[in-house]
């Protein structure tokens, strides 16, 4: 105990408090007939496409990477939160065994991308454990003809920017869009009709309300 409340393992200590009161509301929540659960999922911008390449940058390649978007959020902030604590709590353990002591900034970087690990290589384990709700899946291809938002950046020909769209069960996609004819440009938070699929990339118009 007396290592757990140590100045230097405050930030894993608080990380470890945060998942047991999530747990607790959660169980709470459920006795009145909600779910945290499902509340996270549903302020979460987070449903991605599955097959989005993770190499691509901002917060798709990012959330892609760390498998955010293959796990429901409550999980995967259990699961984050966790292994930044486990990973602290070790660091710092080996450090007093072996040096005495590890500057606090270090630590925390260090665990920070221990925890990361984790939810790359463990989330996508505990994803392919997880049952898959196959009754509202929506194929990709599917997203045909629906209206998005660029969230990201300028998209222009040959230089796609990141888009959400919703599905027909208002589920969240974030896709990448460029548009259909070159000299267009659709800055963050212009709205766009998704035409055709060419690989990662959809081809847009801009959605006009008039029409």
């Amino acid at each position: 105990m007396d290592f757990l409340l140590l100045t230097d393992n405050l930030p894993y200590s608080l990380a470890m408090a945060l998942v047991i009161l999530l747990g607790l509301v959660e169980g709470l929540s459920m006795v009145f007939g909600l779910s945290l659960f499902g509340l996270l999922d549903d302020l979460s911008p987070m449903e991605m496409d599955a097959d989005v390449d993770t190499d691509v940058s901002g917060v798709t390649g990012v959330a892609g990477w760390l498998c955010l978007d293959r796990l429901p959020l409550l999980i995967w902030l259990v699961l984050a939160l966790t292994s930044f604590a486990i990973a602290g709590f070790g660091i710092n353990y080996l450090a007093q065994s072996f040096y005495g002591h590890l500057p606090s900034p270090l630590g925390v970087s260090l665990a920070i991308l221990l925890g990361a690990l984790s939810c790359r290589f463990l989330g996508a384990r505990l994803a392919n454990l997880l049952p898959k709700n196959e009754s509202s899946a929506v194929s990709v291809d599917d997203l045909s003809g629906l209206v998005g938002v660029v969230t990201l950046g300028c998209a222009r020909k040959g230089f796609p920017s990141e888009a959400v769209v919703k599905d027909i069960y208002q589920q969240k996609h974030y896709v990448l869009v460029e548009p259909e004819l070159a000299g267009e440009a659709f800055s963050q938070g212009t709205s766009v009709v998704l035409l055709n699929r060419n690989g990662q990339v959809w081809s847009v118009v801009q959605f006009n309300d008039e029409i």
